[in-house]
């Protein structure tokens, strides 16, 4: 028994190891590294340093992929219609998790990718989200910590080897709002990439946690706007030009959305069919554009839809790695390029923040400062995308064992247009190639 119990710790242990030799040879590493480089410090002067920045990181890492546990369970519950609070428990079982169960990563692991209490499989998709999200807002945390990726920022010196970050009321405010925001686009991406349409609680939820920032605190516009930036130009008081910035990112998001629903749900019409499956999930796609359209500005819209296109068919197969959640009424057979282009939009977004400064510089990125040339340019190259992201088929849906005969929205979409084959054979109940358990994906639910 014992023996079973060590040999269960083992890739516990294995991970604890790895990341502190990724910690020690980061510290030391760099530190020897600068100390030959710069004649001026010993090599025990820069250790601090650098143990500043690993604890850093590890705070930032821990707490965000504690976010993405928590759009883990946000995926699961929302559209079912129940509430994401209380603790989490298993969904086979209903026990509620431990709190050493619920730490992120480490608990899936710990437990050997199953419960605790039933010894039932737990689905990976849930330490691949949390990495995910995790990574993705510890990049834009770091990015704007260390004064190197917001646009028009007085460059913080960073001392040489003995860089810090620099932290203000400003900078936290921004960071914080970029933060949720990023944290939402990621939750509406989640429910998307199973082909479930977004709830309404979570659109309200977005309106709130994006828009109502910005007209409350202009500052967190960081740009303007205007076409051209104004001379001199600083986004404090400025009320009106923040209402004019969530006005002219909502036509954009709704301008790109509609140029994307060529490729992506032609079925949509919201005129002649407003309350149909394809127009639900033209909603959808505009819904999760405002967000980067509000955050970063309409101007660089045409090159971030373009280069999110790019992403949406580099980043398919780590899409393929997170296993479908069964919907409430069923669950996809596959996911096609609607669900790429959802997972691909958080993912260029966080790009986009923690190079937006360099990105902002460059002459041939769309911008408030770029030439009409380049914003030209960029809106052509956005107007090609759905010449690339058509799919030949829709991907249909396998009904829900317990609700034979009801689908998600991807499969009347295959049948608005004409697109569907046979259904694939049922799934059965047993466990699936990845170790799952088919419509019960949701360990924290």
């Amino acid at each position: 028994m014992t023996r079973h119990r060590l040999r269960k710790k083992i890739p516990l242990v294995a991970t604890m190891v790895l990341i502190v030799l990724v910690v020690a040879a980061y510290v030391l590493g760099l530190a020897w590294f600068q100390s030959k480089k710069y004649a001026y410090y010993d090599f025990e002067d820069l250790i601090q340093p650098r143990l500043i920045d690993a604890t850093i990181v590890a705070w930032l890492i821990y707490f965000f992929s504690s976010i993405g546990s928590f759009l883990n369970v946000v995926a699961w519950r929302m559209p079912r219609g129940e509430g994401i609070g209380g603790r989490s428990r298993c969904p086979r079982c209903a026990n509620t998790l431990k709190a050493r169960d619920n730490v992120p990563i480490l608990g899936w692991v710990s437990l050997g990718g199953r419960c605790r209490f039933c010894s039932l499989p737990i689905s990976r998709r849930y330490p691949i989200v949390e990495a995910l999200v995790g990574v993705s807002l510890t990049l834009v945390g770091i990015s704007q910590l260390y004064s190197l990726s917001l646009p028009a920022q007085l460059v913080h010196w960073h001392g040489g080897p003995l860089w810090s970050p620099q932290v203000s009321p400003v900078l936290m405010m921004i960071l914080t709002y970029h933060a949720i925001a990023l944290s939402t686009l990621w939750a509406m991406a989640l429910i998307r990439i199973d082909g479930t349409r977004l709830p309404r609680r979570l659109l309200a939820f977005a309106l709130v946690a994006v828009v109502v920032p910005m007209l409350a605190f202009p500052t967190v516009m960081v740009v303007p706007w205007q076409a051209h930036r104004p001379t001199p130009w600083t986004p404090d008081g400025l009320y009106v030009d923040a209402v004019m910035r969530v006005a002219t990112a909502l036509v954009a998001a709704a301008l790109f959305g509609r140029v994307l629903a060529k490729g992506l749900c032609p079925s949509a019409d919201l005129k002649l069919d407003p309350l149909g499956r394809g127009t639900s999930r033209l909603v959808d796609l505009i819904a999760m554009l405002s967000i980067p359209a509000i955050v970063i500005g309409w101007q660089s819209m045409p090159a971030f839809v373009f280069c999110t296109a790019i992403l949406s068919g580099l980043l398919r197969p780590l899409l393929n790695t997170i296993p479908i959640n069964d919907g409430p009424k069923g669950q996809i057979a596959q996911r096609g390029a609607m669900e790429s282009f959802a997972f691909a939009i958080p993912m260029a977004l966080t790009l986009h923040l923690v190079f937006w400064r360099v990105l902002w510089s460059s002459p041939y990125w769309p911008s408030d400062r770029s030439e009409k040339s380049v914003m030209i340019i960029a809106a052509m190259l956005a107007l090609a995308v759905p010449l690339f992201l058509r799919e030949a088929k829709v991907p249909a849906t396998v009904a829900s064992a317990n609700d034979p005969g009801q689908t998600t929205d991807g499969e009347d979409d295959a049948n608005d247009e004409g697109l569907a084959d046979e259904l694939p054979e049922q799934q059965s109940d047993q466990e699936t190639d990845d170790g799952n358990e088919r419509g019960e994906d949701s360990p924290g639910s």
